[in-house]
């Protein structure tokens, strides 16, 4: 009987983030990416779980690129004292360290702040998920890989890493154990990947693919187009006298949205309009990368764009108009773009523009899909300002793309594993290979599900999701939802006409909340 290898799905299944794949055979244990998820609070409170591995037993941990959806949670590993090598490609590296540094820092602030709360007086306190050791001791522990390079794990494993096009060093991950060949994709860019010369690009037997754009298809917009479109918002909201809003993500965007603005510059097509890089993270990323590309130095020379170092400074933005300020985090879930849209939604003269993927559940989701109102920081925040998507920036493949990197990959004999994606992705993409009828049956795995691997055979489930696993992935949880109805209920009774009918609607709900809990108590 031929030897199986099994993949358990501890993240990404159902949901784009929190990444982490365990692979057993050949009396081996390897983890491709440990990250972080981000969406609903529901879905956030499995980082403060304990990891879903036994990491005593692991011997190689891969990470396909440095995002924290994909690297979030690793140093988790080595606060428990082991020390199994991690690999990554040498940019990855690079920009691993202040990724997960700022994202410490900010978990010590969000605890600090949760422990002081009067209502968890007596309360077990909470902890942060590692501080700044355990960041010290995987990065003891980081091994650089080159592109192509095959690395021998032993017991007839290897791995190597294939370009995946998606940001500075990512990844896709192939590994050769148990008489398998086996691909995980990581996230994949557009593009033009680096291929390894000499090597067989297709003919696996299992491959999991991303499908975080796998309901969309996108225009194709040049780099000329994009930079246009960015000065006509750029245009529009200083001739209205706002702000314009950019939620930055640390890694490529922001260095890409810092170089459109040079070359808008350096042509003319802009006037020297003050841009603010308030983002410690994407300005600390940005000096790691200066190395990886061609005009990075040039980003510290022009007195136009400028880095916001301290809370103060950060501050007195509040006080400016006619500007552009780049500020963390990308999806608005923290960092300092809150205390700007705090500020500045309530204006009608002033616009926010979202630059890439909103995980549902997120504030920059609830804000993208048209929210009039929301809740930053304790804060209800009406919702005046323009709301834009300028799409030329993604760095995923869409739909067509994600479809055409898995041919690229034929023959496929066992099964394709659909993951990184929200519903309507997963099922987009999966049927979108069902209808080539070149592949076996796509999986869309669930959160905590156990597949066996065989070699040129369909997968086959050995285990089933944990059992709240639906409720996890939805779009919404209870969290979010009360969120919503406290914003709507604030607008509906703010436009009634008296106080009056104010005072009626309000009983009217006290007594439906009074009779639900009269009904349960039966």
């Amino acid at each position: 009987m031929a030897e199986t290898t099994n993949i358990k799905f501890h993240g990404a299944a159902g949901t784009v983030t929190g990444s982490c794949f365990e692979i057993r055979g050949s009396g081996k244990t390897i983890i491709v990416d440990c990250g972080l998820f981000q969406g609903t609070r529901s879905l956030e409170r499995l980082n403060f779980e304990k990891l879903p591995f036994d990491v005593e037993t692991v011997d190689a941990v891969i990470l396909t690129h440095a995002h924290l959806d994909h690297s979030g949670r690793l140093p988790c590993i080595y606060a428990h004292g082991c020390k199994p090598p991690t690999y990554c490609t040498p940019p990855t590296a690079d920009i691993l360290k202040p990724l997960l540094l700022d994202s410490a820092k900010l978990q010590a602030a969000s605890v600090e702040r949760r422990n002081r709360r009067a209502d968890r007086a007596g309360l077990p306190p909470f902890f942060p998920l590692y501080t700044g050791p355990d960041i010290t001791k995987l990065m003891n522990n980081i091994t650089t890989v080159d592109y192509c390079e095959q690395v021998d794990l032993g017991n007839g494993v290897s791995f190597r890493l294939w370009d995946a096009r998606h940001i500075v060093g990512s990844a896709s991950v192939e590994i050769n154990i148990a008489g398998q060949r086996l691909l995980i994709s990581g996230d994949i860019g557009s593009g033009t990947a680096i291929q390894c010369a000499g090597q067989e690009l297709g003919g696996y037997d299992h491959i999991v693919c991303e499908a975080t754009y796998g309901a969309r298809e996108r225009k194709e917009t040049l780099i000329r187009e994009r930079r246009e479109a960015l000065a006509k918002y750029v245009e529009d909201t200083l001739k209205a006298g706002g702000n314009l809003l950019i939620p930055a993500f640390a890694v490529e965007r922001t260095q890409s949205i810092l170089e459109d603005f040079l070359a808008l510059f350096d042509a003319g097509r802009l006037s020297s309009v003050n841009v603010f890089l308030d983002a410690p993270l994407a300005q600390k990323v940005t000096m790691a990368m200066l190395k990886y590309r061609d005009n990075g130095a040039d980003l510290l020379k022009r007195p136009n764009i400028r880095f916001i170092q301290s809370v103060a400074e950060s501050k007195q933005l509040n006080q400016i108009t006619g500007a552009v300020i780049i500020a963390g985090s990308g999806m608005c879930e923290g960092g300092r773009i809150r205390h700007h849209l705090i500020r500045n939604l309530p204006k009608r003269q002033s616009r926010l523009l979202f630059t890439g993927f909103q995980v549902a559940g997120t504030l920059g989701s609830v804000l993208a899909g048209g929210a009039k109102m929301v809740r930053i920081s304790g804060n209800d925040v009406i919702v005046n300002a323009d709301i834009s998507v300028l799409d030329g920036y993604s760095n995923h493949a869409d739909r067509g793309e994600l479809v055409q990197w898995i041919e690229e990959h034929r023959p496929i004999s066992g099964t394709i594993f659909v993951v990184h994606g929200e519903e309507e992705g997963l099922q987009s993409l999966a049927s979108d290979l069902t209808a080539t009828e070149c592949y076996n049956q796509p999986v869309i795995p669930r959160l905590g599900e156990q597949w066996e691997l065989r070699p040129q055979a369909q997968a086959q489930r050995q285990s089933s999701a944990r059992a709240d696993a639906e409720q996890l992935t939805a779009p919404q949880d209870w969290t979010s939802r009360l969120a919503a109805l406290r914003s709507s209920v604030q607008q509906k009774v703010l436009a009634l006409p008296s106080d009056q009918d104010r005072d009626k609607m309000l009983k009217s709900l006290e007594r439906a909340l009074e009779s639900y809990q009269q009904e349960k108590l039966r």
